[in-house]
């Protein structure tokens, strides 16, 4: 499979939302990344089993990240894998603020600082639109 249908495949996957924060790619001034959610310096490979779209924000948060501290317990923890867990298993609304059901969902939403104030406010106002969440 070529890079292109590699990357549509992606995106058709998610149905055009980032995979971590749900946010939607139409909204996006900038097209979504197809991230490595094992980056390839940790030996991810560039297959469909390995790759989720993300906004800009999750993916430049998250980096080549596959672990974390959970605020929660002080625990180590991995970060949410979106190929491998449920989405809903982990994270729950609480509005336009993104709540951690597990130490996997908190320890994702600190490293991508899912709810920045700025971040949470453009949630409120897509709420308010009636676009948010999917």
């Amino acid at each position: 499979m070529d890079d292109e249908a590699l990357a549509d495949l992606v995106r058709g996957r998610a149905k055009q939302c980032c995979e971590y924060c749900q946010l939607p790619e139409i909204i996006s001034s900038a097209r979504f990344q197809i991230d490595h959610i094992i980056a390839q310096q940790h030996g991810g490979k560039t297959v469909a089993s390995n790759l989720a779209l993300a906004c800009l924000a999750d993916n430049n948060h998250k980096g080549p990240n596959l672990a974390e501290v959970d605020p929660r317990t002080g625990k180590r923890t991995w970060l949410f894998h979106p190929r491998r867990q449920k989405w809903a298993r982990h994270f729950r609304w609480l509005g336009p603020v993104l709540i951690g059901r597990t130490s996997v969902g908190r320890a994702t939403i600190a490293t991508l600082a899912m709810n920045l104030p700025h971040r949470v406010a453009q949630r409120a106002a897509l709420i308010a639109e009636g676009v948010f969440p999917p």
